[in-house]
């Protein structure tokens, strides 16, 4: 049986908490994963949660990461759409 205290995040491996101090979430539920096999995605993410949730600064640099994401995706959605457009109007009137 899986301690309390393993099943919050205690035990996660050293690349996975090297991948947390970069900001890469997945990326250290990934290694959690690959670390201990047989150990599904929701255990792993639990793992990986519960160790960011007891370092409040670690939390504040995964949200910072999350946050900047979230920015560049929309800034590439934005740059697609205005190249779509120009090119709708470059075809239908421009032609």
């Amino acid at each position: 049986m899986i301690k309390a205290d393993e099943e919050s995040g205690a035990s996660l491996p050293a690349a996975a908490i090297v991948a947390l101090n970069r900001g890469q979430l997945i990326e250290a539920i990934k290694l959690t994963r690959e670390a201990e096999p047989g150990l599904g995605l929701k255990e792993a993410k639990d793992r990986v949660d519960g160790y960011v949730g007891r370092d409040p600064m670690l939390k504040a640099r995964v949200e910072q990461q999350q946050s900047e994401a979230r920015r560049k995706l929309v800034r590439w959605v934005l740059a697609i759409d205005v190249v779509l457009v120009a090119i709708a109007i470059w075809y239908f009137f421009l032609r």
